[in-house]
Parts: structure tokens; C-alpha cells; sequence
């Protein structure tokens, strides 16, 4: 299990399991390390894989700040090029939408057959 003495500014983590909606195998560098206005330590990470699917733009949510007990979620990369391997593998999926919800609302099928319609065509 990591600690905070393990940590250092640019370390590469991946996540081990499903943790705040975000999935498992994610990669990310730790941006910033320090403690809030409480006094508790927190480490800043931003994932560098994102899943497919994903606005990125700054200020976006690929920029955690987690505190200590979130280090149980995560294993270190110790060097770069073990994190490109991992990198080149296709990113984690994003949850797939069920197809009711790919139609719109009107296509879907689901109105009462005795219900009138708004408009017709004429």
C-alpha cells in the first residue's frame, strides 16, 4: 500500500480499482502535493488517459485532489517507460448507453396507442 512518504511531485499512479466513477486502469501524475486550509495533507493527480468519449478543457474533471485515505486505490509506476506500455494499451471504456437511451424520446415507441398526437401529418 502506498504512503505519503512514497509520493513525490510527478510520480505516476494507476488506479487498482473503481474509485469516484472513474475506472479502473487509469494512469495519472501527481501534479501537486500540500495540505488545505484544515491541515489535512491532499496530493493533486491528473489522469494523462482519460476514457474515450471525454471533454477535456482546462479546469476538467481529469484533476483530482484526493487525501491520504484515497492511496489504498492506487499502485506506483516506478519508470516512464513502463507507463508508456501502458499508455499505447486502448484506454479504459466509457460505460456504454443503454439503446433506449441512443433514440430520442419521440422515436422510441413507448406512447399509449390511444393517446392523440399534437400534430399530424397532413
Amino acid at each position: 500500500m502506498l504512503t505519503r512518504s512514497d509520493l513525490s511531485q510527478g510520480a505516476y499512479l494507476r488506479l487498482k480499482t473503481p474509485r469516484l466513477g472513474k475506472p479502473v486502469g487509469l494512469i495519472g501524475a501527481v501534479y501537486a502535493l500540500g495540505t488545505d486550509q484544515a491541515g489535512d495533507w491532499y496530493f493533486q493527480l491528473r489522469f494523462l488517459n482519460p476514457p474515450q468519449g471525454t471533454r477535456i478543457r482546462a479546469g476538467s474533471q481529469w484533476s483530482l485532489n484526493l487525501h491520504e485515505n484515497d492511496l489504498e486505490h492506487f499502485e506506483r509506476i516506478d519508470t516512464w517507460d513502463h507507463v508508456r506500455q501502458l499508455l499505447r494499451e486502448p484506454p479504459p471504456p466509457k460505460t456504454p448507453r443503454s439503446e433506449e437511451m441512443k433514440l430520442p424520446a419521440y422515436m422510441r415507441g413507448n406512447a399509449d396507442l390511444n393517446q392523440l398526437r399534437l400534430f399530424e401529418d397532413f
